[in-house]
């Protein structure tokens, strides 16, 4: 009893909105194999700060992820996928490092810029037309986990490369998550090694689990239900407008 007390550590106020934010995050992630940092970093940022709002992420990202891998690994197209993933870790830590570094407020504006950009060029239908193979592959991965790893939100460049490419619908989610989830784990140990989780952040994650779990669940079920353009272009626009928040106030 005395170590669920100690585990409370917020308004009722409080805990809603992050659990709401968190389920929003972790269901677009269940609908698109991504996206989950763009919901949540920016939001719980306001809540609580930048860097427990990525460390969060990552930290619920560790169990989506698991959630979610069994399938990637079973549709994904491992020999696209490999390059992506060795660049995203070799530059993912690149990222913490300058995350942690840089002033929060500072930090809090990066994260608005990335995600305003990211959506513009997402809502605007562009596509990337340019060859594949190794070189756009390792460039593609290597962004993604430099800003992955700077501010949660590497997902569209990886995303924009990998859907320029001829896949059904279910082999792109699975070569996001698959790409995504590398980005994942090397993120967790850059910020372990930076003592980035406190005791407050990982009070953090334990308590927000259960909204995220719930949430990448639905997700998958709505995936497999109806397509998600639709609710994805709801969902850049809600973004478009917090980003715009941000970086006004």
């Amino acid at each position: 009893m005395e170590f669920l007390k100690a585990l409370w550590i917020y308004t009722p106020g409080e805990f809603a909105l992050a659990s709401l934010i968190v389920m929003a995050g972790a269901f677009v992630r269940g609908v698109t194999g991504f996206g989950a940092g763009l919901v949540m970093v920016p939001l719980i940022s306001l809540l609580w700060g930048p860097v427990e709002a990525l460390a969060l992420m990552f930290g619920l990202s560790l169990f989506n992820s698991t959630q979610l891998l069994p399938g990637a690994i079973r549709n994904a197209e491992i020999p696209l996928v490999v390059p992506i993933m060795i660049a995203a870790a070799v530059l993912t830590p690149a990222g913490v490092y300058l995350h942690v570094s840089l002033n929060a407020e500072l930090v809090k504006k990066i994260i608005a810029a990335l995600v305003l950009l990211a959506t513009i060029i997402s809502l605007s239908g562009w596509t990337y037309k340019g060859p594949s193979g190794l070189l756009p592959s390792t460039t593609a991965g290597a962004l993604m986990g430099l800003i992955n790893g700077i501010a949660g939100v590497g997902g569209p460049p990886l995303v924009l490369y990998l859907m320029s490419l001829p896949a059904k619908a279910i082999e792109h989610r699975a070569n996001i998550t698959l790409s995504m989830t590398i980005t994942t784990y090397v993120a967790l140990f850059s910020m372990y090694q930076a003592g980035v989780f406190s005791q407050r952040i990982l009070t953090h994650i334990a308590m927000m689990l259960i909204p995220s779990m719930i949430g990448v669940w639905l997700g998958s079920k709505v995936f497999r239900l109806i397509p998600a353009k639709a609710f994805r272009v709801l969902v850049l626009w809600f973004l478009v407008a917090v980003s715009v928040a941000i970086l006004l106030s």
